[in-house]
């Protein structure tokens, strides 16, 4: 079992990068969600903001974050930790956010066709998910936009069984995963608790439940039905806590190091 992809997503919803090698923490990947878009000052991602999925987000080694969108010029925006704060409601929690200004603003809201506005987290909060199952990540410092877990792993094997039931196959970029992983067998990943590499120990907290993010390209923004349609046959689970349609799982570490595509992971 090994890694073969690494995907880190700086702002919530917009496109990923891959990147060869990456830095983890308690709080996820570095550089990963660091930045939520707000629409009407709520938390807001491609099920609101279609859009977000024609915009390129790469960060450059001064540590500024470089947009791109195809019919605009790049835009580069140097992070800021002073500006107008916002709080934004996180899962009933009441998180204090910084506003990174007009500029940006414009620039996403042009790019968007809708009036939003970029923000990060002023603070690290204490992370809560009002379900039991998420009872591990529970209390831990959190910074980033995440889901509802640090790191979100999916499996080669998992897509390659999904994709021989789809008369349309799907790419693994439906999924949004900080961590692919292969030479697991598919759906293996409900059942395994830790990950292991030289330098990290990662450990499920419990499975991804997916929505409807999974049915748009997240190259141009169309949507069909697929891939839950056919997820819904045969990977839907009763006591759920978002539909029940289940693909991948959350993990979180308690340690820091590094990851690289070709590391090999070891089970516990």
């Amino acid at each position: 079992m090994h890694i073969s992809e690494l995907n880190i997503y700086p702002i919530k919803g917009a496109r990923g990068c891959s990147v060869q090698q990456v830095s983890i923490e308690p709080m996820g990947l570095v550089g990963d969600r660091v930045f939520t878009l707000l629409l009407e000052d709520k938390l807001a991602n491609q099920k609101q903001v279609p859009k977000l999925v024609e915009i390129q987000p790469t960060w450059l080694s001064d540590g500024s974050l470089c947009l791109s969108h195809a019919s605009m010029e790049d835009f580069t925006l140097t992070p800021s930790a002073s500006g107008q704060s916002k709080i934004v409601d996180i899962y009933s929690k009441l998180v204090p956010t910084v506003d990174q200004g007009d500029d940006v603003a414009n620039w996403l809201s042009a790019a968007t066709g809708q009036e939003v506005r970029l923000v990060k987290m002023t603070d690290a909060v204490d992370w809560f998910i009002p379900l039991p199952e998420f009872a591990p990540v529970h209390g831990h410092k959190q910074a980033k936009f995440v889901d509802a877990a640090p790191v979100l792993l999916t499996n080669e094997n998992s897509l390659h069984d999904l994709n021989e039931r789809l008369a349309i196959a799907v790419p693994m970029t439906r999924f949004r995963a900080n961590i692919v992983v292969g030479g697991l067998a598919a759906y293996q990943e409900d059942q395994q608790q830790d990950y292991r590499t030289r330098d990290i120990l990662l450990t499920r907290v419990t499975v991804c439940e997916r929505c409807i993010v999974t049915t748009m390209d997240q190259q141009n923004g169309s949507m069909t039905k697929e891939p839950l349609n056919t997820l819904s046959k045969y990977r839907k689970r009763a006591n759920d806590y978002a539909g029940g349609i289940i693909f991948g799982s959350y993990l979180t570490t308690a340690g820091t190091g590094l990851l690289n595509v070709g590391d090999v992971f070891e089970s516990s």
